[in-house]
Formats: C-alpha cells, structure tokens, sequence
C-alpha cells in the first residue's frame, strides 16, 4: 500500500471557500489542512488519516468515509448530512456548534460528543463487531 502525505506550510494556511465534488481519495495522510465555509459533495475517502485538520463550517453531504480517521480535528459550525462512516475513529476531536443528520456510523469509534450528536437527527450507530463505542474523559 502506498500513502501520501499531504501538509501545509504556515503560508498556505489561508482558508478559502471550496466546492468539493466527487472527490475519491485513498490510502492518504492528509495532515495540518484548513478548509472553511465548503461544501464537500458525492465524495469518498477510503484508509485516510486526518490529522490536525480543520473543517470550519464546511458542509459534508452524501460523503462516505471508510477506515478513516480523525485526530485532533476540528469540526466547529460544520454540517453532516447524509454521510456514512465505516470501520472510523474520531480522536479528540472538536464539535462546537456542528449537526449530523440522517447520518450511519457503522462499527466506528466515536468520542463522547459525537456519540451525543449521533443520538438526535435520524441518525444510526450500528456495531456489527467487537468494537465499542470510546467514551472519552
């Protein structure tokens, strides 16, 4: 398996609107991006790790995410909708202000406050494993 790194210099942090359609990524590290005031559509990320990214009110509709993981993300005033997450993790990650609606989490592990949004909005958490739902502290 062969994994990219992608990384941001502290010059190419401006954060700009972005429309992000049919976007399929794979087997990738995308690590210090800042994406503000987007929308990422129809899109799918398979085995990504997202480390120390920032989604400001980005707009994430019929996005599928499997094997992926998030660490020291933040998702402030950002939108789930209609995604799926397969076989995720979610590592101290920030929430504020963030929905998810009609969203499926499938056997991903999930910290506390994203355990509570995932618990409103006809959204689904199936394990189908062994994996248990992470409670942070």
């Amino acid at each position: 398996m062969i994994t990219k790194t992608l990384e941001m210099t502290q010059e190419d942090q401006t954060a700009s609107y972005q429309m992000i359609k049919d976007e399929h990524l794979a087997s990738l590290v995308v690590t210090s991006q800042t994406l503000a005031g987007s929308k990422i559509n129809l899109s799918s990320y398979q085995q990504v790790i997202f480390s120390d990214c920032v989604f400001y009110a980005v707009e994430f509709q019929m996005v599928t995410f499997e094997n992926c993981v998030f660490d020291n993300c933040n998702f402030e005033f950002s939108h789930i909708r209609k995604c799926k997450f397969k076989n995720c993790s979610f590592n101290n990650c920030t929430w504020k202000a963030t929905s998810t609606i009609n969203t499926i989490y499938v056997n991903c592990v999930l910290d506390q406050y994203l355990s509570q949004l995932t618990e409103v909005n006809d959204n689904e958490t199936a394990f189908t494993s062994d994996i248990q739902l992470l409670i942070a502290c």
